[in-house]
């Protein structure tokens, strides 16, 4: 089990930095090159290394795949916002459908002398002092719960 993983090492590529030569030639023309090909040429304290074309092609798609993810991400928080924000535009049209509904109510119980129940024949039944009282306070409840 060793002797495998000893033989992969030993066959992997060698990523060594490679010094980079500079050099002038005779029309003043500067070159650099990874090896020294004119007697000129010197080093320059500046070093290169192989590319490797399966780690680049490794990097472009993990980074193709990062932007994929994030691309989805951004659009479900997108999504989300503007669930977000239909809902609340709804619950405030509700609220405010519901305060006014509070409002006429409350108006009718203050200002009528006499407040009446439908009942299923047909026929009116009207309130006592008591329930117009606790009508009234329910519609007075409506109105600071429904009102901002």
């Amino acid at each position: 089990m060793l002797l495998p993983a000893l033989l992969m090492t030993l066959s992997a590529p060698v990523h060594a930095d490679k010094e980079v030569y500079r050099w002038v030639d005779d029309q003043g023309v500067v070159h650099f090159s990874d090896r020294p090909i004119d007697p000129r040429a010197r080093p320059t304290g500046m070093y290169f290394q192989s590319t490797d074309p399966g780690e680049v092609q490794q990097r472009l798609m993990r980074e193709e795949y990062e932007q994929g993810e994030q691309e989805f991400a951004d659009t479900q928080q997108a999504e989300s916002a503007a669930e977000e924000a239909t809902r609340k535009a709804e619950e405030a049209r509700t609220r405010d459908l519901q305060c006014n509904a509070a409002r006429e109510r409350f108006n009718v119980y203050t200002t009528a002398p006499r407040l009446y129940e439908t009942l299923p024949g047909g026929e009116r039944r009207y309130l006592t002092e008591d329930e117009l009282t606790a009508a009234r306070e329910q519609a007075q409840a409506d109105i600071e719960k429904w009102c901002d």
